[in-house]
């Protein structure tokens, strides 16, 4: 029951940070996935810690490109993927975006152009799948498509 209360509250929060003026927390207030262990076959897969510790990691963990530019970032709670997951170029520009719920990408998720402006949008489910309407845009912004997905 509480992880569903957890749900209801951190659910709207997110919807509201699915824009494009996200702000990514300083280096200092992430970790590495290098520098976190991780259990497999956990109530939802696999949960994370940070090294070191036994108590489930609560924030932002990180993966890095050899040339030092981020690769990607997600939000975890009690050593699970929960919140926001942003993966970026090489270059270090955003190429989509979406939310994580126990581990699972569901909900609002998109993909963008080098310039930063929407490519894609739509709805996830369970490892990535894409379900209901999806828009796909020209550099402008105007929706030059959409397409139906079913599971």
């Amino acid at each position: 029951m509480k992880c569903y209360a957890f749900l209801l509250f951190l659910i709207p929060i997110l919807g509201c940070a699915q824009n494009n003026e996200i702000v990514i927390p300083p280096k200092s207030e992430m970790v590495s996935m290098n520098d976190a262990s991780v259990n497999y076959g956990g109530k939802y897969g696999q949960r994370y810690y940070a090294k070191g510790s036994d108590k489930p990691y609560t924030g932002w963990l990180s993966a890095r490109y050899d040339n030092g530019e981020l690769e990607s970032i997600s939000q975890y709670v009690d050593g699970y993927g929960n919140g926001l997951w942003i993966n970026f170029d090489p270059d270090g520009r955003k190429e989509s975006q979406g939310t994580l719920v126990n581990n699972k990408t569901i909900g609002l998720a998109k993909t963008f152009y080098e310039d930063g402006s929407v490519k894609s949008e739509g709805n996830f489910e369970h490892l990535r799948i894409k379900v209901g309407w999806w828009k796909f845009y020209d550099r402008e912004g105007n929706v030059v498509s959409k397409r139906f997905f079913t599971r």
